[in-house]
């Protein structure tokens, strides 16, 4: 019976040890396990695993800092981009414009009014501004009709060189009102130079010649193929014409400062190809007679003048004419028996032509 007992202890004991064997075969895999994989943390209940654990624990951590410190950054980049990234500077001047808006449209439409009235005044040939230069020879000759004496002797100045300068302006030129777009004012100004006038007994008169006026012109035109200018115009005319002598002269001195008043039209017509035609006329209604007429016993001095010439246009605004002007002051006079001086009357003749250069816009 006890070696039956001994038996069955060592079979009981046996069976106990191979139990516990498998127990802790089976136990080692499963400790393996987490040290694979790095998601799962193993939850052990022995005092022996801790070290295992611990030495696994720290990869996690590793991970986890890249993965918290790229969004950190982006947040922190995102602010930096929107305030210096020049990119998104256009949507602030963006929510300007609202603001600026109303007044674009009021200076573009400002010049785009300025131009079509521009447009319309060069397609109708309204010029706004005009200037003109030209030399030339002036000639002048003064007599006397019904004369009584040898004292009034007739004078005459064959050439003199002359220099003439102009210009005409119509300020409203581009306005749309239609008697003061047309309306313009119109000067001019020549001179004589160089030149001396002698008489019969070789004494040399010392001898300057300014003509100048200005009008206030009113234009009409009238387009086509053969356009045609009027113009109708009021303003003032002068020639002085100073003489001296170094010597006593027998015979009175046909010097005069004449101003006058004028009415007068002019006109241009375009002919054919690039040549115009000028012309011009007017009435002389003296102010001033001058100091020859001054001699004579109740005198009346008037006077008319005329202007031809032709106008080649030469492109860009410039155009060269060749024009002409005779004046033509005539005086009558009322003498008495036991005058000084004793004439019917007299006749002041003035001519100008020259050849010059006009530019206009």
């Amino acid at each position: 019976m006890r070696e039956r007992s001994i038996i069955a202890r060592g079979l009981c004991l046996a069976a106990a040890l191979a139990v516990v064997s498998q127990s802790a075969h089976a136990a080692t895999p499963r400790q393996k396990k987490p040290s694979s994989s790095k998601r799962k943390a193993p939850a052990a209940k022995h005092e022996d695993e801790p070290p295992a654990v611990a030495e696994e624990k720290p990869a996690p951590p590793a991970e986890a800092p890249p993965v918290e410190v790229a969004p950190a950054k982006a947040a922190t980049a995102e602010p930096e981009s929107s305030d210096a990234s020049p990119s998104k500077a256009p949507p602030a001047e963006a929510h300007d414009e609202p603001t600026r808006a109303p007044e674009v449209p009021a200076a573009t439409s400002n010049e785009a009014e300025l131009g079509r009235r521009e447009a319309a005044r060069i397609a109708a040939g309204r010029i706004e501004v005009a200037v003109w230069a030209s030399g030339g020879i002036a000639n002048r000759r003064f007599t006397y009709s019904d004369q009584v004496g040898y004292n009034l002797a007739p004078y005459r100045l064959p050439v003199a060189p002359m220099a003439s300068f102009g210009i005409e302006a119509y300020p409203a030129a581009a306005s749309g009102v239609p008697f003061i777009r047309d309306l313009g004012i119109r000067a001019h100004i020549s001179r004589g130079f160089a030149f001396d006038s002698n008489t019969p007994q070789n004494v040399t008169l010392q001898t300057n010649w300014t003509r100048f006026g200005g009008d206030l012109r009113e234009r009409v035109l009238f387009p086509g193929p053969h356009a045609f200018e009027l113009g109708v115009l009021v303003g003032a005319d002068a020639s002085y014409f100073g003489m001296t002598a170094n010597a006593p002269v027998p015979a009175l001195l046909p010097a005069a400062r004449t101003i006058a008043v004028r009415f007068g039209v002019d006109a241009r017509v375009h002919v054919a190809w690039r040549l115009s035609v000028l012309a011009a006329g007017g009435y002389l209604l003296t102010t001033s007679r001058g100091e020859i007429y001054e001699h004579f016993r109740r005198p009346h001095v008037a006077g008319v003048d005329a202007d031809f010439g032709f106008a080649v246009d030469l492109g860009s605004g410039f155009e060269g004419r060749l024009a002409g002007r005779y004046t033509r002051y005539f005086a009558s006079f009322k003498p008495r028996i036991g005058d000084q001086y004793v004439a019917g009357g007299a006749l002041d003749e003035q001519l100008q032509a020259g050849l010059g250069v006009r530019y206009a816009h």
